[in-house]
């Protein structure tokens, strides 16, 4: 195929000019470097280069969308901010508005925040501009963010859009929407910034494809600039050549020892490889890869637990309620001297239907029920008020200290056992919740310190589960794209989260808020 480049030509000083401004006026704002000025890595002042270097016959730029896909901490979001400030300043572009744009507003206002703070940081930017929380205001041209919800509301004229982590855009319907607003520019650009994703039915699936056939002269599009930085498919993560080939940012925006730590996380829990690969390496990888090692689990569980040798010990409950087809969950959790934890779990079914639903889950419930692992309550509904009762009959053997609940579907419950006594505490099932209890039951299971007794409805809960990970890398199991219940998992990663936080909760917490009597024999003791 012919090469298209030959319709263009090369201007030094604009691609000069757009280097010095960056690394003259704009200054990292967070992280070991704040305060220092911006100075471009090799691969990012290349792109700079070709980006404002490349001119078409009538002097206007050649790229109009650049496809920049790196791993987690390359520093593409600072990166980001940085070119929105040269198209906010120094593009000739009359009355240029510049969209920062995410699925959520949370991600789409951190490019905004860098770029609002870059332009405050520096005394000759801040000193011909104005800055809201939304928006920086430079002459009539302006800077500011969208997210998914505010999209509705937006008429646009953009003249350069940037559209930050696209893996994580559940939708095409804000991407469709802004880049219309484009069509009015004499030379708009739109420039992706992205991670690799899981999900190949995707609208960033659908465009990585269309810029590796750009990349690879499949496709012959000039308006296109194409910038990966990835391990190949078949490459060994755990090897440090590869890491070095494959993150741009390594020994600069992330230290070699934190990607050691991370592929030895790896090493040790099976199920966040693929997160590793993808975050780290920037491999596109599939979404229903196990969590957990089971074999470790396994070794977890070698140790019957006794419940009666457990009698007046502290211990937390977490409870994931259910109503109809998804189990109802109870777990004690007992903290031991050596930092480890005894479970105790419970589970819970409508007795409706028991055997449709072992064929329909595909797991052993008549079984596990006439073995007493699992308890069929009366109906085709779990019975809450017997899951009240139950947690009343624990109170008197074991010193609760908290019932940890999902809101959902709970408040009756809840106000049950509160009007008794029990501290209840609500804990989301969000990624920013269960990441910190996620990762400490990985080392608990790698270092054989989470006794469950081999329990089976948790065990096949633990087998089943799949870890989805936010752009935050925040990690939580997903009953959306896991293979089976989890809900007792669940339930112990919720009590877990608790004791992960024990350095700022009272040892004991009565309703009032109050620390109540440490001899006392069980919170809610009737």
């Amino acid at each position: 195929m012919r090469s298209s480049s030959e319709r263009f030509y090369y201007d030094r000083e604009e691609a000069a000019r757009a280097v010095f401004f960056i690394e003259e006026y704009c200054r990292h704002v967070k992280g070991p470097l704040k305060g220092r000025p911006f100075r471009l890595m090799t691969w990012q002042k290349k792109l700079v280069w070709r980006l404002f270097g490349w001119k078409r016959p009538d002097g206007t730029r050649r790229f109009r969308y650049v496809w920049l896909e790196t791993p987690r901490k390359s520093g593409k979001t600072s990166f980001g901010a940085a070119l929105g400030l040269y198209m906010l300043f120094v593009d000739p572009e009359p009355g240029a508005e510049i969209v920062v744009a995410s699925g959520g507003a949370q991600q789409a206002s951190l490019c905004f925040n860098i770029a609002k703070g870059m332009v405050e940081s520096d005394l000759d930017l801040s000193a011909v501009c104005r800055t809201t929380r939304r928006a920086i205001d430079y002459k009539d041209a302006q800077f500011r963010f969208l997210s998914s919800r505010m999209a509705a509301t937006f008429g646009a004229n953009i003249s350069c859009l940037i559209f930050d982590d696209l893996h994580v855009q559940r939708s095409r319907e804000l991407h469709d929407v802004l880049i219309t607003g484009v069509a009015a520019r004499h030379q708009p650009l739109t420039l992706y910034l992205t991670t690799a994703g899981w999900d190949r039915s995707s609208l960033c699936w659908e465009l990585h494809e269309y810029a590796m056939k750009v990349r690879n002269r499949v496709v012959d599009d000039p308006s296109w600039l194409v910038w990966i930085a990835a391990a190949d498919a078949d490459d060994d993560w755990t090897d440090p050549t590869v890491w070095r080939k494959a993150h741009p940012g390594l020994g600069t925006t992330i230290a070699a020892s934190f990607l050691k730590q991370e592929c030895g996380r790896a090493r040790n829990t099976p199920g966040f490889i693929n997160t590793f690969r993808r975050l780290y390496l920037n491999v596109w990888t599939d979404a229903t890869a196990p969590w957990l090692d089971m074999e470790l689990w396994d070794r977890c569980g070698t140790v019957r637990v006794d419940p009666e040798r457990l009698r007046g010990r502290a211990c937390r409950i977490g409870l994931d309620l259910s109503s109809t087809t998804d189990l109802t969950a109870l777990v004690l959790m007992f903290p031991d001297p050596d930092g480890g934890y005894t479970v105790l779990p419970f589970a819970f079914c409508p007795s409706e239907g028991v055997r449709e639903r072992a064929l329909c889950d595909q797991a052993d419930y008549p079984t596990w029920r006439d073995q007493g692992y699992l308890r069929a309550t009366e109906g085709n509904l779990v019975d809450h008020n017997e899951i009240y009762r139950f947690v009343r009959e624990l109170a008197f053997h074991y010193r609760i200290e908290e019932v940890v609940y999902d809101r959902w579907n709970a408040s009756m419950l809840v106000s049950q056992l509160v009007a008794d006594g029990f501290s209840c505490v609500p804990v989301s099932q969000g990624a920013g919740a269960m990441d910190a209890p996620a990762r400490e039951l990985e080392r608990l299971i790698t270092q054989g310190r989470l006794r469950h007794g081999g329990h089976p409805v948790l065990r096949w809960c633990a087998a089943n589960a799949v870890v989805e990970t936010n752009d935050q890398g925040e990690m939580k199991p997903t009953k959306r794209k896991s293979n089976g219940r989890i809900d007792v998992l669940v339930a112990t990663l919720m009590a877990l989260q608790r004791y992960v936080m024990e350095g700022s909760l009272p040892r004991y917490k009565a309703v009032s808020g109050e620390p109540a009597d440490a001899t006392s024999s069980a919170s809610g003791c009737c």
